[in-house]
């Protein structure tokens, strides 16, 4: 479950206790503030690539030693990637490249110059254009194969890194990635370089640059010499200081292409079958039959299967984390209305009309615990209704299966 997903939930769950408890003006403030905040870490985690809001991102690798690594997007360019790679090769460094998948037809030559000089060749969709992230379902998945397909075409190796344009992500292209095989790189070095002097380039990566950085760059946007004078200089600079540029795997410690053994592992189906298949019955209600192989196509159905999700993590005493929460999440409710009634009475019986400012304070007091005890206890909430629901899911679609194929 992605931070995404968690997030949504715990603020779902957080608005629907914050909408039946509280009423008139401060439940529509709560609420409103509620939506801006969730608004905002949208907004945050569509653009910033290494908050892994929807999917994870490798944004720096190995910390240990004073190693980093290059890698260049946008490209190839037919003009000004040949130059580039003479200074590399002039410099001994093997770079990560994420060319565009159109250009890659129009410059298959220069790509296969990559490959043979020992360059990573990685992922950054079909046509880069700005609303890439826009797309879902179909649309976003073509954008990620053909760009899979165009350099397979060209080099004979499947890439297992992907760049997103622009570095936006959004809710729909964890699952397309896992499909395809594909993690996600990222840098923590972003000079700007398309847009600025060679000057300001170098020194703004000579700012951001540590150990383990991943530095971006760009191929095309600048005159060939500018952009090979850039890169030897900057090189230069970088070496001076001590750092050693590697592969970006070894970096990462994440392999840069796809073996056949990943390519062979599918999801098992075992339970998704035709319905006129020879040998097979003719299932008693075949709406519950069709419905059954639906559900078990779907991504999370697979994965309980696959996983043969049980109950037995019930077995295994919760956290106190989540005791503790839970208890504040119960005890808040005696700290509500029970006390504003309690106060009520004893402002009454005692004479005392001071009291019955005490009842209202509790009250307020209880929604501040309510909301720390859900903060405490809604991550193994989530957990343990996720296994609930997968649970109860394999065995309905195993029994309603299973059931058709005698």
């Amino acid at each position: 479950m992605s931070r995404f997903h968690t997030t949504t939930i715990l603020l779902a769950l957080i608005s629907l206790g914050a909408g039946l408890s509280l009423e008139g003006s401060i439940r529509c403030f709560v609420l409103g503030l509620l939506l801006t905040a969730y608004l905002i870490l949208i907004i945050l985690g569509v653009s910033v690539l290494r908050l892994n809001f929807f999917v994870k991102a490798v944004c720096r690798g190995d910390i240990t030693a004073k190693r980093v690594a290059l890698t260049f997007d946008d490209g190839p360019d037919s003009a000004a990637t040949p130059n580039l790679l003479k200074v590399l090769k002039q410099h001994e460094i093997k770079a990560a490249f994420f060319p565009v998948g159109k250009k890659i037809r129009t410059c298959r030559e220069v790509i296969q110059e990559m490959d043979q000089e020992g360059h990573v060749i990685g992922n950054h969709s079909f046509r880069h254009v700005w609303w890439t992230n826009f797309l879902i379902s179909g649309a976003l998945d073509r954008e990620i194969r053909t760009a899979q397909e165009a350099i397979e075409a060209a080099i004979g190796k499947v890439p297992a890194y992907f760049r997103p344009p622009m570095g936006l992500t959004n809710p729909h292209l964890r699952r397309k990635l896992k499909k395809h095989g594909l993690s996600v790189v990222g840098w923590d070095v972003r000079p700007f370089d398309t847009r600025t002097s060679v000057e300001k380039v170098i020194r703004n990566v000579l700012k951001g640059i540590r150990n383990g950085s991943i530095i971006l760059l760009h191929e095309t946007r600048r005159a060939p010499d500018d952009l090979a004078r850039l890169i030897d200089k900057l090189v230069t600079e970088i070496k001076a200081r001590g750092y050693t540029f590697i592969e970006l795997g070894e970096l990462t410690g994440i392999k840069a292409y796809q073996t056949i053994e990943d390519l062979d592992m599918v999801e098992p189906s075992i339970f998704i079958q035709p319905l006129h298949e020879p040998g097979i019955g003719q299932p008693q209600n075949r709406l519950w039959w069709f419905l059954a192989q639906k559900l078990a196509s779907t991504t999370y159905v697979k994965k309980t299967i696959r996983e043969q999700v049980t109950l037995r993590s019930f077995k295994t005493p919760p956290s106190p984390k989540f005791l503790f929460g839970l208890g504040l999440v119960f005890f808040s409710f005696l700290l509500g209305w029970p006390m504003v009634g309690l106060f009520s009475f004893l402002s009454a019986y005692f004479h005392a009309p001071a009291l019955l400012l005490v009842g209202p304070a509790f009250y307020l007091f209880s929604h501040l615990v309510w909301l720390f005890g859900m903060y405490l206890a809604g991550k193994d909430c989530i957990k343990y209704i996720d296994i609930v629901i997968g649970w109860s899911l394999r065995k309905a679609v195993e029994k309603a299966l299973q059931k058709g194929e005698r």
